[in-house]
């Protein structure tokens, strides 16, 4: 709270906790702990005087030296003030920092986003700092800096990212840029070369300059991953007619980009066994289906942050482009079958209900007509089901086809889906600046790694 307060431009805000845990507590509990805990607390933050406080005296300047010592040394003093993930870090040195802005036509003092909740100015030199602490290359600068000004978006809603749900951003990088730069497409992708390096870059200026720390502000209550990074297997994609993410969005064939969106899905992999397109789609929904929430679907109908990006392995992709599926063919087939019978919503849990008061619409379906008070003007949103007497009325899992993008990557050996899910970001595409000379540099780069192997 305090440090919502400093992003919102009100750095001394005072709050008042409640101690327990108001969703599982019951009504004589809340009543209880309110009157004995929380209300004095009100009280004192409303009448104690407001004191000036003064910026602290040793406030470090952006380029100083914070430390010198061995690496051991450096890591013990990063660890110990929170400057990392918990994992070794390379010193961020002055050399190592330069020799990353020299991949960037940025100047390193220039704003490249302000990140909330922290409301810190993001430059090309913070980035640096923390895309050498996590062992990035200095040519994965351009990436870092898109996927900077990607998070950085208002609509991308980053601050929400610290919900105790444990929503974890990820990204995808498309174009030319993610041969060049060795991100990988296919078997294990996330946990291999570039990918992993990026991730964790993000997920250091994630912590180190958005202020998302794990249990101060990031509370996900049973913590995080590493941002995961994709790439699309394009060859693929065009071989069989389809277009990659980020020319659907607009962007030309040629065009590097970064897209960001955000999970609180890792894991699950569905293993699809059919070959009829039809077939395919219906166990797709399904699976968009088991990864939502019937709740968080009636709540958030007319959201364009209620997304299922969806990953499918290049053999999936390949079955339904052979039976004549294009990309957004599939998306609607998903779409369409992707539902929720009403019967699954908890409406009285959905519309402020306390412990002891919980029905589900099944047992209004059987009385043959819903609650007076859901029914009440402005309470039933335009999209809702008019035929509610029997228990075949659903609702769709998102308000469109859009809500489900679809990217293809993955082990090209296996038959296999996963579906991700947020309700808190939408997806954000930049694209990524490259320095003069780019081509050649990369070229020089890659000798240099085929002389060392």
């Amino acid at each position: 709270m305090k440090r919502t307060g400093v992003a919102e431009g009100v750095p001394h805000l005072r709050h008042a906790e409640y101690p327990g845990t108001i969703s599982l507590d019951s009504v004589a509990t809340i009543n209880k702990y309110f009157k004995e805990k929380t209300l004095n607390l009100i009280i004192e933050a409303l009448t104690k005087p407001i004191e000036k406080e003064e910026v602290p005296a040793g406030a470090a300047k952006g380029r100083e030296i914070v430390f010198q010592g061995t690496l051991k040394e450096v890591n013990d003093f990063f660890f110990s003030n929170w400057f990392t993930d918990g994992l070794p870090i390379i010193p961020p040195t002055r050399e190592r920092v330069e020799e990353f802005l020299k991949y960037t036509p940025l100047s390193p003092d220039e704003e490249v986003a302000v990140l909330h909740p922290s409301s810190v100015r993001v430059t090309p030199w913070n980035i640096a700092v923390n895309g050498v602490m996590a062992g990035c290359r200095p040519e994965h600068m351009p990436v870092l800096i898109a996927a900077v000004e990607a998070i950085g978006e208002p609509i991308y809603n980053l601050e929400q990212l610290g919900s105790t749900g444990g929503w974890n951003m990820f990204f995808v990088v498309n174009g030319p840029v993610a041969k060049q730069l060795g991100i990988q497409n296919g078997i294990g992708l996330v946990s291999r070369g570039a990918n992993t390096v990026i991730g964790r870059a993000m997920g250091l200026i994630r912590h180190n300059l958005a202020g998302h720390r794990p249990g101060e502000v990031y509370m996900g209550t049973f913590g995080y991953i590493l941002p995961p990074v994709f790439a699309e297997n394009e060859e693929l994609l065009y071989e069989i007619g389809w277009k990659p993410y980020h020319v659907d969005e607009g962007f030309d064939i040629d065009t590097s980009t970064v897209s960001v969106c955000g999970t609180a899905n890792w894991g699950y992999q569905m293993y699809p066994t059919v070959s009829e397109p039809e077939h395919l789609a219906q166990l797709l929904a399904y699976d968009v289906a088991r990864a939502g929430s019937p709740n968080h679907s009636v709540g958030q109908q007319e959201s364009p942050r209620l997304v299922f990006p969806i990953f499918i392995t290049p053999g999936v992709a390949r079955t339904f482009a052979e039976g004549g599926y294009s990309k957004q063919d599939l998306k609607e087939a998903v779409w369409k079958n992707a539902r929720y019978t009403l019967a699954e919503v908890d409406f009285e849990s959905y519309y402020g209900a306390h412990e002891g008061q919980r029905q589900t619409h099944r047992d209004y379906l059987k009385r043959g007509k819903l609650p007076e008070r859901v029914i009440e003007k402005g309470k039933l949103p335009t999209w809702f089901p008019k035929v509610v007497e029997g228990e075949d009325a659903t609702i769709p899992v998102a308000p469109g086809p859009k809500q489900l993008p679809i990217f293809v990557c993955g082990d090209p050996t296996r038959n296999k889906s996963m579906t991700f899910y947020t309700m808190y970001n939408t997806f954000v595409t930049k694209p990524i600046k490259l320095p003069a000379n780019w081509d050649r540099r990369v070229k020089d780069l890659r000798c240099q790694w085929e002389c060392n192997i």
